[in-house]
């Protein structure tokens, strides 16, 4: 399957490239500091229904409007966004299995629209990474960047290998955290969390 021993998707074809070399990430309490700015706009996605269901995160990125993983929403005819305000239905409106991200339109976003950086980010640029990992409550974990790196990795379906430009982050990510942002201390998304490595409990990536 495209998922490997993490529960999370591959992102090389073949072997992993060993990480860059440590960065530190930021205090604990900077770490909340940063999360805290995004905390009501990141949501949990699940489906619907009442079985064995995928769950994931996503974030506001416009109004009425909420990004994740297209990994998180495949196959779900009717994908359920919640936070602390509530849950709502969601319609996926874009879905790219090749980049792995999904766009969902929500009748009302809870949260404000977190900007996204656009610019390559600096090695050792600090931050935190937030989730639902396991389908649990909210958590933010502390984030630094290692590198931007571009990797050659399968999409979704395990089809076709697909060039992506992805950030390797010094953090934990697990099942759940897929569609979470990494916010940077300023306020803004740097990449969008979607794997961890295979190898290195400490290692995530985002898109």
């Amino acid at each position: 399957g495209w998922l490997d021993d993490t529960g999370l998707p591959d992102v090389f074809v073949g072997f992993e490239p060993l990480p860059g070399p440590p960065v530190d990430r930021p205090a604990d309490p900077a770490a909340r500091a940063i999360a805290a700015v995004a905390e009501a706009s990141t949501l949990k996605v699940s489906a619907a229904t009442c079985g064995l269901t995928s769950v994931g995160t996503g974030f506001v990125v416009a109004y009425d409007y909420v990004v994740t993983n297209a990994h998180v929403v495949a196959g779900m005819d009717d994908p359920e966004v919640r936070s602390a305000a509530g849950a709502s239905r969601a319609q996926t409106v874009l879905f790219d299995p090749d980049v792995d991200l999904a766009v969902l339109a929500v009748a009302d976003t809870p949260g404000t629209p977190l900007p996204l950086a656009t610019e390559s980010l600096e090695r050792g640029a600090p931050g935190a990474v937030l989730g639902y990992p396991n389908g649990g409550p909210l958590d933010a974990r502390r984030a630094a960047v290692l590198r931007t790196i571009a990797s050659v990795g399968p999409d979704i379906y395990g089809r076709t290998d697909v060039d992506r430009l992805v950030v390797e982050l010094q953090t934990v990510v697990r099942p759940g955290n897929s569609g979470g942002p990494f916010v940077l201390s300023d306020g803004r998304v740097g990449g969008v969390v979607f794997a961890a490595s295979s190898a290195d409990e400490d290692i995530g990536y985002a898109i």
